[in-house]
């Protein structure tokens, strides 16, 4: 059996459409992903008897609500980039009044 012979610019081609192949799955950004499944911060026990320790949990708990939100939009556009149907909301506190 005799090799066959392809021209240069045909084999130059053919690796660079192979170049362009991934061959890697296109994930979302990983920090997105660690923001989104963040755990939820556990209450002291102090917040029940220190006003003071209450509003830093109430306010370190909004903080993680906003952080987990605002990777659930960026993951929402991913998706919707990649054609998922999909409707994504506006970050919080990014809503036009």
């Amino acid at each position: 059996m005799h090799a066959v012979k392809l021209p240069l610019a045909v084999t130059v081609a053919g690796l660079a459409f192979l170049a362009g192949c991934k061959s890697t799955p296109d994930f979302p950004p990983r920090s997105d992903v660690e923001a989104a499944t963040e755990t939820k911060p556990v209450p002291p026990t102090t917040i029940l008897t220190d006003p003071t320790a209450s509003d830093r949990y109430n306010a370190e708990l909004e903080s993680w609500g906003e952080r987990v939100q605002s990777a659930g939009v960026k993951l929402c556009r991913y998706f919707k980039a990649r054609g998922m149907a999909v409707d994504c909301p506006e970050p919080a506190g990014s809503a036009a009044n």
